[in-house]
C-alpha cells in the first residue's frame, strides 16, 4: 500500500509534526486525514503529500461565519 504523510497545520500555516500512514488511495487517505485533525486540536487543516505529490486537504469547519 502507499504511504501518505499527514502535516496538521496551525492557522499561520506551520505544522510541527507530522504523521505516516499506509493508506490503499487517496480517498482513504482524505478520510484519515479527518481523524488526524480530530486528533490534533491547534490544527485547522491537515494536507496530505504521497512522496511529492500533493494530495489534498481536510479543512476544519469553523464557528465563525
Amino acid at each position: 500500500m502507499p504511504l501518505f504523510t499527514f502535516y496538521p497545520c496551525r492557522r499561520d500555516g506551520s505544522s510541527t509534526a507530522f504523521e505516516t500512514f499506509e493508506q490503499p488511495g487517496d480517498a482513504a487517505a482524505l478520510r484519515r486525514a479527518e481523524q488526524v485533525l480530530r486528533e490534533h486540536p491547534s490544527a485547522v487543516e491537515v494536507v496530505v503529500w504521497q512522496e511529492e505529490r500533493r494530495v489534498g486537504a481536510v479543512c476544519r469547519v469553523s464557528d465563525h461565519a
